[in-house]
């Protein structure tokens, strides 16, 4: 009996230390449950709360963007303004531009001309005053991107073979913006065609373009000084006596007009060069010297200086 006794007694001990054992490991896992539940609820709480600061961020960015559209919209409506023509009277040629820039998809320059605008002299196209100019204009202004210059300059041509050889029709198919027309005065002068018969093509030619392109600006342009510039033709004519009569011309018809000799030989006594220097050997042409002072002169004329 006594053997049996010590037998249950030990059996009830070790069942009390089971259950307290099992107790133990109860209390255990079930924290190790409720930290994993508090876990669980911490992240997709965090989650969620992430989720809505993202959220919250995008809209906001969203806003701002749509803050900073409005106000560049603001700012370029209130620029077209200010360089709408009627509003700017006063519009330089380089205004002008922009302005066209920013109210259609493309600008256009047509060039037409002889030598001096096809580039004869220069190195390379992109040293002549045409390359010259459509880049620093391209450059000037980030509007102005969409630039583009399209070169009639033919070699030899004087103002019958512009007006005969359908160059004006050419430059009229381009739709431009903006003409700038090389007054081919030297080959008149080379080639003894008289001064009546300059000024019927001149007339010709600016009547064509006026009357086809009426929305576009018109820029008559000297050709570049040459050193026998007093040497007259087989009509007794020299160089200047063909620049000046064309002036009058324009001068009584009020077209837009830049006189690129004066401007070239003001800034060569300015920086004081020779007329040679910016010449080729035959002394008609502009070298890249004489391209580049050319440009100059043109792109102060765009700007309104």
């Amino acid at each position: 009996m006594l053997a049996y006794s010590i037998v249950d007694l030990f059996k009830t001990s070790m069942s009390v230390y089971n259950v307290k054992n099992l107790e133990v490991k109860m209390k255990k896992y079930g924290l190790l449950f409720i930290a994993g539940i508090c876990l669980v609820v911490v992240l997709v709480f965090g989650h969620l709360h992430w989720k809505n600061m993202s959220q919250a961020a995008v809209i906001e960015g969203k806003k701002a963007e749509e803050r900073i559209k409005e106000m560049e919209k603001v700012e370029r409506e209130a620029l077209i303004q200010s360089l709408k023509p009627e509003n700017n009277k006063q519009q330089t040629l380089i205004d002008y531009l922009q302005y066209k820039s920013l109210t259609q998809d493309k600008v256009i320059v047509s060039l037409v001309g002889s030598n001096g605008t096809s580039g004869t002299g220069a190195s390379n196209s992109s040293n002549s005053w045409a390359g010259r100019l459509e880049k620093i204009l391209r450059s000037e202004r980030d509007d102005l991107e969409t630039l583009r210059f399209i070169n009639h300059g033919h070699d030899g041509y004087s103002t019958k073979d512009l007006f005969e050889g359908k160059k004006i029709e050419a430059v009229i198919h381009d739709n431009p913006d903006l003409v700038i027309f090389e007054n081919p005065l030297i080959n008149n002068q080379y080639q003894s065609i008289s001064l009546e018969q300059t000024e019927k093509d001149l007339k010709n030619i600016m009547s064509k373009l006026q009357k086809e392109l009426p929305n576009a600006k018109i820029l008559i342009i000297s050709p570049n000084p040459v050193a026998n510039s007093k040497t007259e033709n087989s009509l007794e004519l020299n160089y200047l006596d063909y620049i000046k009569d064309s002036e009058r011309v324009i001068k009584k018809n009020k077209w837009n007009y830049m006189n690129s000799m004066n401007g070239i030989e003001k800034k060569l006594k300015e920086e004081n060069m020779r007329l040679a220097d910016i010449l080729t050997n035959d002394n008609v042409h502009p070298n890249d010297q004489g391209h580049f002072i050319w440009f100059e002169t043109l792109y102060e004329f765009f700007k309104g200086e």
